[in-house]
């Protein structure tokens, strides 16, 4: 809450005097949100495999927290949602997007899987939830019963009958999820490696890498929700095995990206990985990204494999450092001009690649992700999200 308040200022200017608030340029439109953005994307990753494992391949281990993991796609969705369209800008016209769509363009297609894949999760939530909110609209003991009573939409059972069609539905959403999810996750890093004059992103590990990382945060945010609030051990082991093996692989893909790039010895290229490794901001590849949300963690997972609290704080340490690796990607690759005596041509703030995220950008950060804590401190207190995954060995 104090977050959301403190952020409140840093929208309210935004929204008042629009992108002049802002520290991007001509040449770097894209910064701390747009690297949010990638952010959140990735948390939902590991989430949407669990739900992937529990409902379609039926696989039991993960049965009790498949209800929060599919909420926790439902929220981090709406996150990158809120921070990708202040990043756009002017959101009340999104709607031109569908009455004059342009099918060439991937971030045409970006807002249609990311809009399916919300519907999807929304409906397969809503399924998953049902019987317990059910349950609670006819409880007397319930605080707030009226709204469970909207939401179980006049229904005041739960039979056999609907508990085995709510089954079907979730596997059939969750079938259906999986070939809009790689669309999904195809179209967003699909929006960076077309761009040719972005050789950093335009690389084909890019696409391969984008998504292991993706499945390494969005698996550590999954372990560390389960130990906040379902605490099974057998689950948080498994996950966290899984983590240190596609973590070890991240960082193999990463040293081969960096690798391969510098033996193309291309000025411009160069430039990019040496603001990487070497610029102002070494600090956040080196101290943050490869160092706290990396090695630590990879240790830490090694040597006390069978602690679930130590592993929690791994994952904790992998999740909070992990927009550090996302500005690194966003970042540099525009921060190089791409054409010769381009930086002396023209003088102006605005035509600079010496970006720095102003407080406007940090307050607007922190305001979209209290919003996105908060909905899921309430979704977890007011909805059966916990209660829902008691049962799920037969939903499965």
């Amino acid at each position: 809450v104090l977050g959301l308040i403190i952020g409140t200022v840093g929208l309210i200017n935004f929204l008042v005097y629009g992108k002049s608030t802002l520290a991007l340029g001509s040449y770097i439109p894209w910064g701390l949100w747009v690297s949010l953005y990638t952010f959140f994307l990735g948390l939902t990753a590991g989430a949407f495999l669990i739900t992937i494992m529990t409902y379609v391949f039926r696989i039991k281990i993960f049965s009790g927290i498949g209800p929060l993991s599919a909420f926790t796609v439902v929220v981090t969705i709406l996150a990158e949602m809120i921070i990708i369209t202040l990043d756009i800008g002017h959101p009340l016209r999104m709607y031109q997007m569908f009455t004059t769509p342009n099918f060439k363009s991937m971030i045409f297609w970006m807002v249609v899987f990311t809009l399916a894949m919300l519907i999807i999760y929304i409906l397969e939530t809503y399924y998953l939830l049902r019987e317990e909110i059910i349950l609670w609209s006819q409880d007397p003991g319930i605080k707030n019963r009226k709204i469970y009573q909207s939401l179980a939409l006049g229904r005041i059972a739960y039979t056999e009958e609907d508990r085995q069609q709510d089954h079907r539905r979730v596997r059939l959403l969750s079938l259906l999820s999986i070939p809009v999810g790689l669309f999904f996750y195809g179209s967003n890093g699909a929006v960076f490696a077309v761009l040719l004059n972005r050789p950093i992103w335009n690389s084909t590990l890019t696409p391969l890498l984008f998504i292991i990382s993706a499945l390494v945060s969005g698996g550590a945010l999954i372990v560390l929700l389960t130990f906040m609030f379902k605490r099974d051990d057998a689950v948080i082991h498994l996950l966290a095995l899984t983590i240190r093996f596609l973590l070890v692989v991240m960082l193999i893909l990463e040293f081969l990206h960096f690798f391969i790039s510098y033996q193309w010895d291309v000025l411009y290229i160069v430039t990019a990985l040496d603001l990487i490794l070497y610029g102002h901001y070494w600090w956040n590849f080196w101290i943050v990204h490869l160092i706290l949300g990396s090695l630590v963690p990879l240790y830490l997972m090694i040597v006390y494999h069978d602690n679930a609290r130590v592993l929690a704080w791994a994952c904790f340490l992998i999740v909070f450092t992990f927009i550090a690796f996302r500005l690194s990607f966003v970042i540099p690759d525009q921060a190089v001009y791409k054409l010769e005596g381009l930086d002396t041509s023209y003088f102006h703030a605005r035509l600079r690649t010496a970006y720095v995220p102003n407080l406007t950008e940090w307050l607007v950060s922190l305001w979209v992700i209290s919003l996105g804590l908060l909905a899921f401190l309430l979704g977890t207190r007011w909805l059966p999200v916990i209660q829902a995954g008691r049962g799920e060995e037969e939903h499965v």
